[in-house]
């Protein structure tokens, strides 16, 4: 029994205690932030901040605050918010960071810069672009969400699943970022005034830490995730297989990707490089509003029809990243871990868009659906 007290008493001694805590009802959380290019060379900054009301045993009432400033730093930008607010500005919950476009075409490191110094910094947060300005986006009201930070969110966790996007956060990409012989893409976000909606746009493609101002749409990214190894939950690709039917829906089939492979071989010469690119696909078709599908010869004439679309579709995507100097496949990082002599020899500016790609899709149907 002695001993259990001494044990007791060097424990208390040792263990600390919440020293450091935060509590929220002394600080302003910014769920959302978006970064626009503001005049001469200045930064504008917009933020939401959620503001609860009411407690104990009344209603409990949240309003959304979107405020905005000019600055010349991010962290300045942050300080002059928290001169428009009661209690203290703090980001550690941010969950969405959104890049104006033209913003983004300059050199983000800066921007993210802060966020990398700041212990308190939520480096999970999502990153993506909007198209157009953030300021937009964030004051976007119909969202069915009352946060707009969730509603982004929700967007961007929805592509991740459907394999449109990778998902990275500021923790992911910052290796990315200063990595040579590697790019990335982010995923964009656009405001559509005719829907009243926001909506996943495609990925943005990166060439260093600049936007290009080119990107895959919405409809290729599942494929181009596929090409470099990635996939989310489903994977869903729908291409047109026919031609001239008495109805248009008749001209295309939908498939769910059940599994795949992709293989990706480097081969180096003295003053090229050639890289040879196969993805096998086995699918399961989710529709096809037609007859027979059982039929031996029809699912090889889809097979046929699929690999020939997506192969097309492929040398298309490569095309874009190449003239974008987009490295999405990291080529350059292979190259200069494994053939060292010759990325020495190579243009790390130019190598990119010199490469010699051969891509080959080849589509395999599994299963055909329960209706015959």
């Amino acid at each position: 029994m002695k001993k259990l007290w001494i044990i007791l008493i060097i424990s208390m001694l040792v263990l600390t205690g919440c020293w450091d805590q935060r509590q929220f009802k002394n600080v302003k959380l910014a769920l959302s932030i978006g970064l626009d290019e503001g005049e001469n060379g200045e930064l504008k900054e917009t933020v939401s901040i959620p503001t609860v009301r009411g407690g104990g045993e009344g209603n409990i009432e949240e309003r959304i605050e979107i405020l905005s400033s000019d600055a010349r730093t991010v962290l300045d930008a942050r300080n002059q918010i928290d001169r428009m607010i009661s209690h203290s500005f703090n980001p550690s919950k941010m969950e969405v960071l959104l890049l104006g476009e033209e913003l983004a075409k300059k050199d983000i490191y800066p921007l993210l810069d802060n966020f990398y110094r700041n212990p308190n910094s939520n480096l999970n947060t999502h990153l993506a672009i909007a198209e157009g300005t953030a300021r937009e986006v964030i004051e976007f009201k119909d969202t069915g969400e009352l946060r707009i930070s969730e509603y982004l969110k929700g967007i961007l966790q929805g592509a991740e699943a459907a394999s449109r996007t990778t998902g990275e956060n500021l923790q992911m990409i910052c290796a990315e970022l200063v990595e040579e012989g590697e790019d990335f893409t982010l995923p964009i976000i656009a405001r559509d005034d005719e829907e009243d909606t926001l909506k996943f746009n495609g990925l943005g493609l990166m060439d260093g830490k600049r936007y290009t101002g080119e990107k895959i749409s919405a409809e290729q990214a599942p494929l181009l995730m596929l090409m470099t190894g990635r996939k989310g939950r489903t994977a869903q690709l729908t291409k047109k297989v026919n031609e001239g039917q008495e109805e248009p829906i008749l001209d295309y089939i939908t498939v769910e990707v059940m599994k795949f492979k992709n293989d990706l071989k480097i081969n180096p010469g003295k003053n090229e490089v050639k890289v040879d690119l196969t993805l096998d696909l086995d699918v399961r078709v989710m529709e096809y509003p037609h007859d027979h599908l059982v039929s031996d010869k029809m699912i090889k004439d889809l097979n046929k029809k699929l690999t020939e679309t997506l192969t097309a579709e492929a040398e298309e995507i490569i095309s874009i990243t190449q003239e974008a100097n987009s490295d999405v496949f990291s080529i350059g990082r292979r190259i200069h871990a494994y053939h060292p002599k010759v990325w020495e020899s190579l243009d790390p500016k130019k190598m990119y868009q010199d490469i010699q790609f051969n891509p080959e899709v080849n589509v395999k149907i599994q299963q055909h659906g329960i209706v015959n």
